[in-house]
């Protein structure tokens, strides 16, 4: 097959080398708060939502910020929730994915009382005379989503459908991936990527980690996992160390401030060796959500006793907060770091505001890490960002917020070029999947995925990055998204 590109750009395949692709699926099909700036407006539509509902109908809402509202920059409470409804059960959760809220009928219905705690890696949240705030957090959220009733195999399928082809509309042509745990199962979760792909023809390359609740599984069978699909594939073992800012959950150094407390670490220390070592047994590296320094320090400490297998890369899973020290301590290890350009672009300042002065001087230091010599990879943590690789780029090389609104450049020295930019979604997603010498690049030999453009990046202003459009999406030698279809 021959196109004729007519001076457009053309790239290797972009590949998201960190997002949830059922749930952003999933967040494309319900009430998304994501790029709502205000808690009225806020609000509002979740009300507008519930006048819609049937009786007894319960409603789950993605997305919210507070962080971007400009009316009232305060959580949801139980008592915002209530005040839409004491009939419906509401739950609304954060856009991090480690923070929800609901309403009394809900907590009703899971039987929690005031002054209650949770033990294992999670908060349900009490006020200051112990009472219930409907807010939970991290594992604890759990409490609140398992009582809605499981998705159907059908409905993963749809979700898993909206995803890839939206993600063929922005020039993504695959995506690594943790969904093997929160739906069907491992087994089931795994089918719907075989039939969505296989037998639904919706060509994406999918590198999917396993949640560590799921190493049995993959253990009991993996050999029926592996059956040489060149779109699907599995890879390192997901851990949760720590939480994250936004929730006051990532594990810090310093205390947050005006109080006594460090944040939260998932896995205690002999939980945490014990997961390395049933990994390491199954022969796997690890990818490991990391948002503070302090989780950072303890996990390399860790990594450090227990390495992979030689030729193995455990991944850093965000590490937006670090410190030369830190950098130093984790120099020799098989690290590759798992980055999401648009979190700083989102975190900054207001994260500035939470950690107060002692935040870690690293901050989203993507330059230092990689001159310190680590392969970088990026991604989105969709459904948490937008899944808009040009998002990403425009974040990486102009350290500036991409509403316009707020000029100023955070941490300017930590800038990379625009070919370094780019990079993050070829080659160094490449390295990440351990596939560098069949993807990545547009050479003999390598894949037929390709990201064409209308502009060149190299050459429009670098404010412009954000706003590239992508002319065609190519899978496998197959157009499979064209924005002549859409015109």
């Amino acid at each position: 097959m021959e196109i004729d590109l007519n001076g457009e750009m053309i790239f290797p395949g972009f590949v998201d080398s960190h997002l949830h692709l059922l749930w952003y699926g999933m967040s494309l099909s319900r009430l998304n708060l994501n790029q709502v700036k205000s808690k009225k407006t806020s609000l509002e539509q979740i009300r507008k939502k519930v006048e819609q509902l049937n009786l007894d109908e319960w409603l789950f809402v993605e997305g919210y910020n507070e962080n971007e509202w400009e009316d009232d920059p305060t959580p949801l409470t139980k008592m915002d929730l209530d005040a839409i409804s004491t009939s419906h059960p509401l739950l609304v959760r954060r856009i991090d994915y480690h923070n929800v809220v609901i309403n009394t009928p809900l907590i009703n219905k899971l039987q929690l009382k005031d002054g209650q705690t949770y033990d294992g890696g999670g908060e349900i949240q009490l006020d200051k005379e112990g009472k219930l705030t409907g807010i939970l957090k991290d594992e604890a959220t759990n409490l609140a989503i398992n009582a809605f009733p499981e998705t159907t195999p059908l409905e993963q399928e749809e979700y898993l459908s909206l995803a890839i082809e939206d993600l063929w509309s922005k020039g993504i042509t695959g995506g690594h991936s943790e969904d093997l745990h929160y739906f069907n199962g491992f087994q089931g979760t795994l089918k719907t990527f075989h039939t969505v792909i296989e037998e639904k023809r919706k060509a994406f390359r999918v590198h999917l980690l396993i949640h560590h609740e799921e190493l049995n599984v993959y253990n009991q069978s993996n050999e029926m996992y592996l059956d040489g699909n060149p779109y699907i594939e599995l890879g390192a073992m997901k851990i949760f160390y720590d939480g994250t800012v936004g929730s006051r959950t990532a594990l810090m150094s310093y205390p947050y401030p005006g109080t006594t407390d460090y944040g939260l670490q998932v896995q205690t220390d002999e939980v945490f060796i014990a997961l390395i070592k049933a990994a390491r047994k199954a022969k796997l590296p690890v990818a490991i959500h990391i948002l503070g320094d302090k989780a950072f320090e303890k996990v390399i400490e860790t990594l450090r006793q227990f390495p992979p297998l030689p030729g193995q890369l455990d991944r850093m899973i965000h590490t937006p907060w670090l410190n030369t020290e830190l950098l130093k301590k984790a120099k020799n290890l098989p690290l590759v770091f798992d980055l999401q350009p648009q979190f700083m672009s989102s975190d900054l300042p207001w994260a500035l505001d939470v950690l107060g002065k002692n935040h870690p001087p690293l901050a989203f230091a993507w330059k230092t890490i990689k001159d310190t010599g680590f392969p970088i990879a990026g991604g989105s943590d969709a459904p948490v960002e937008i899944p808009n690789p040009f998002f990403g780029i425009h974040a990486a090389v102009t350290r500036m917020k991409k509403d316009g609104k707020d000029k100023k450049r955070y941490f300017p020295e930590e800038e990379l070029s625009v070919f370094e930019a780019l990079s993050l979604y070829t080659t160094g997603s490449a390295i990440a999947g351990y596939k560098e010498d069949t993807r990545g690049k547009i050479k003999p030999g390598y894949i037929s995925d390709f990201t064409i453009l209308k502009q060149n990046p190299f050459l429009i202003e670098k404010d412009s990055l954000k706003d590239l459009v992508v002319s065609k999406t190519v899978v496998g030698g197959n157009v499979v998204f064209s924005i002549n279809d859409y015109a």
